[in-house]
């Protein structure tokens, strides 16, 4: 798993596991955005749904989407995409 802050935008690759809920919930605290941040997700193997909601809560806007299709298909369901 790798989870970065960098440049202003979230940047998660590998798998997102349970355990990574929390760290992901600190960098987007800590990060203390006023406006929805960005995120590179295509490096993303795997979201487990705990980070989901993470995403979710934070209101991230996804510049980058997964390769896989089928993963790809289930986060856009459920994040907007930066415009």
């Amino acid at each position: 798993m790798t989870i970065e802050w960098k440049d202003g935008v979230l940047r998660c690759g590998g798998v997102l596991a349970v355990d990574d809920a929390e760290q992901l919930l600190q960098l987007l605290l800590d990060a203390g955005a006023d406006a929805a941040p960005g995120a590179d997700l295509a490096a993303c193997e795997h979201v487990h749904s705990a980070c989901l909601q993470v995403l979710m809560a934070a209101r991230v806007r996804v510049a980058a989407w997964p390769a896989h299709p089928a993963l790809a298909a289930w986060l856009r369901a459920a994040l907007p995409e930066q415009t």
